[in-house]
């Protein structure tokens, strides 16, 4: 810790600071809990983790987010030495490289080594859920019409193929409590039912829904529940046998800021039988029938991502995922209240009115602004990546992210003032 306070010295030192850490890897990055300077010098040594472009500010966690040193420095070891050494004898590594991965993550996820499972994304979790489960005419499945379309849609496919009833559930787009986002749900719930599926946050909206309420009322009549995590892994911190859902699913290459190409899928241990695999390969066995590990037999994998991966974990986890969580609600309501201050007009589409609707995604409207040449013009002039919604849910949408400081936000409240005059 004295090595670290004396080599960075001040804030303004940890700016140009090189990325000496991040061969070493987290285990020599100092913890939140560690740190004696002022707190904005911290969360600038975490940026300092990260290669962004110096003129850039990166908004756009949830779409995409660079990964930091010890995930990119381990991701090229592991390349490198697979080419090196391509046998067998030395690949044998790497059951262990993925055993440790995965209690990596289920510790982060509050969550049974047994009922985790590395995917590739989100989409591949969620549609194997969609193929696993045995649904047949009569049966209904519940969706947020929120969701990421790519989760809809494949619902809507594998129900046009198999005879079951799709029903779609509207949220209020101003909801005033909790309640006005639970009810939907609970009133389309019968006894037909046997799946609900929502986005724990909306990304068109950036509507937080109170998924442990919603899944509990899903487990009480017998209802499956699944929640996809792709706005949630790595932001919020979670738990999910406090959160209740059966299936879970996230990618690490948004808020986690992880590897490409890969992403977790949890399944609660009671419910693993009811899922079949679709992808049948090399290390399916029948004495493991209704073990996670037969949902994800791809056969070769990219074994240098899953390592990646298990790092990606250990720097959030060295900084603390309360404390991840922390800062990123405080940038987002920090740039709430600069909007707010600073930009008259200004109309949300994501229900800032309440801390508990909302998390990492602010979602709004400028007077006289078109949502999409406004990202436009916010990238190639302003050097600022955000992104647009649609949909029904038309806005500009900011997602800020552990990298991004608040100096990089008055930065951008400036130039939404640029645009709307």
């Amino acid at each position: 810790r004295n090595f670290v306070k004396k080599l960075l010295g001040s804030t303004a030192g940890i700016i140009t600071m090189p990325p000496i850490l991040a061969a070493k890897g987290p285990s020599k990055f100092p913890t939140y809990e560690e740190w004696r300077q002022e707190e904005e010098g911290y969360w600038q040594l975490v940026k300092s983790q990260y290669p962004i472009q110096p003129d850039l500010v990166m908004m756009n966690a949830g779409n995409f987010c660079p990964a930091p040193y010890p995930v990119s420095t381990a991701m090229k070891e592991h390349l490198e030495s697979l080419n090196r050494d391509a046998s067998s004898q030395d690949r044998e590594k790497y059951k262990h490289i993925y055993t440790q991965a995965k209690e990596q993550i289920a510790g982060y996820l509050g969550a049974g080594t047994d009922e985790i499972a590395i995917t590739r994304n989100t989409s591949e979790g969620n549609n194997i859920i969609n193929t696993g489960l045995d649904l047949k005419p009569g049966d209904e499945v519940i969706y947020w019409d929120q969701n990421h379309q790519t989760l809809n849609i494949a619902w809507e496919v594998r129900a046009k193929r198999a005879g079951f009833k799709i029903v779609k559930v509207s949220t209020p787009s101003a909801p005033k409590t909790g309640e006005d986002l639970v009810a939907p749900f609970l009133e389309a719930m019968t006894k037909r039912t046997r799946l609900i599926c929502f986005s724990h946050i909306s990304n068109i909206s950036g509507t937080l829904l109170p998924a442990k309420k919603i899944c509990a009322l899903a487990r009480e009549r017998g209802i499956l529940s699944l929640v996809d995590g792709a706005q949630s892994f790595g932001l919020l911190a979670m738990d999910l046998q406090a959160l209740g859902c059966d299936f879970y699913t996230g990618s690490s290459h948004k808020w986690l800021t992880g590897p490409k190409e890969s992403g977790v899928l949890y399944a609660r241990m009671e419910v693993l039988p009811k899922l079949w695999p679709s992808v049948i390969s090399k290390g399916w066995t029948w004495e493991n029938e209704w073990k996670i590990e037969n949902l994800t037999c791809y056969g070769q994998r990219n074994d240098a991502t899953v390592a990646a991966f298990g790092k990606a974990i250990e720097f959030h986890q060295t900084i603390g995922k309360e404390k991840v969580e922390a800062r990123v609600k405080a940038l987002v309501d920090y740039l709430k209240q600069q909007m707010l201050a600073e930009i008259p007009g200004i109309t949300f589409v994501t229900p800032a009115h309440r801390d508990d609707m909302y998390a990492g995604i602010l979602v709004f409207n400028l007077p006289g602004v078109d949502p999409d040449a406004a990202v436009a013009k916010l990238y190639s002039t302003h050097r600022i990546a955000a992104a647009a919604t649609h949909d029904g849910y038309n806005g500009i949408r900011l997602s800020p992210n552990i990298y991004n400081t608040k100096s990089e936000i008055d930065r951008m409240v400036d130039v939404l003032k640029q645009l709307k005059a």
